[in-house]
């Protein structure tokens, strides 16, 4: 019954991407892969002789090359989903559903969705006579897509766990699974880090680093994450799960950064 259940949770999570990835929009074209990585679908709403309204649908891990718009200011606005957004020389942003960015003239920036998450974004961009839409440079290498995002979205937590004596050994084999399967397969799971006290071997402790709280939302539906929760209710005697705040959020970036 479990592994039916299992079962039907996959089939509905991939449902659930799917839809995520469609839009009220028309779709006029699939973005060049000269430019792109991933697959972006483009829609231009609009275009005067002043300004041109676009939407881009990003699906899951797609994104733009680097690029700037030559003496044009540009606002993006978020309008489903998780994007990543980066302006040379700066660190790179995560967006969400809402969320507004405008980018100066001449600056050099990029914009794409999340290794989790497809992200639907409208763009208004002004058009300067004599001037191109879009100049494109390079693009983005796969270290500048993974780099570590701003520490503000992330979800820090220390999981407190005290588990029954006679269920130890069992729930140990669950926990480093699932810890495993969920580092190397969730890209928004930055950290999974489980302990035990020295004192007492019961305790367990878990250091949880999320990329984002739609990516903590991603790990609890995981099959593994179910696998473990189900499997262990009966082995754990309580449970808190205390959300942290990065006290130096400059030093924990650099963490990171020694790790690559």
């Amino acid at each position: 019954m479990k592994k039916i259940s299992f079962l039907l949770l996959t089939a509905l999570l991939s449902l659930c991407a799917a839809v995520q990835a469609q839009t009220i929009f028309p779709t006029e074209f699939t973005a060049p892969a000269e430019f792109n990585t991933g697959t972006v679908r483009i829609s231009v709403l609009s275009r005067s002789d002043r300004q041109i309204t676009t939407n881009f649908l990003f699906e899951q891990g797609s994104r733009n090359s680097w690029h700037y718009h030559p003496n044009a200011t540009q606002v993006l606005m978020v309008l489903s989903g998780e994007a990543y957004y980066q302006e040379e020389g700066k660190p790179k942003q995560l967006l969400r559903k809402g969320d507004v960015v405008t980018t100066a003239p001449n600056v050099r920036h990029w914009n794409g969705a999340t290794p989790w998450s497809a992200a639907e974004c409208m763009t208004v961009t002004e058009i300067v006579e004599g001037e191109e839409h879009a100049v494109q440079l390079s693009k983005v290498t796969d270290d500048e897509f993974t780099s570590p995002i701003t520490s503000e979205t992330m979800i820090v937590r220390i999981a407190e766990i005290e588990v029954y004596p006679q269920y130890l050994e069992e729930y140990l084999a669950f926990a480093n699974e699932v810890d495993r399967l969920s580092v190397e397969r969730e890209p928004g799971v930055i950290c999974l880090f489980p302990m035990q006290t020295a004192e007492d071997s019961t305790q367990i402790r878990i250091l949880e680093i999320y990329a984002s709280d739609a990516a903590y939302q991603l790990h609890l539906q995981t099959e593994h994450f179910q696998k473990y929760k189900q499997g262990t209710l009966h082995m754990v005697k309580s449970l808190k799960l205390p959300t942290m705040q990065p006290l130096d959020p400059e030093t924990m970036q650099l963490i990171f950064k020694k790790q690559r």
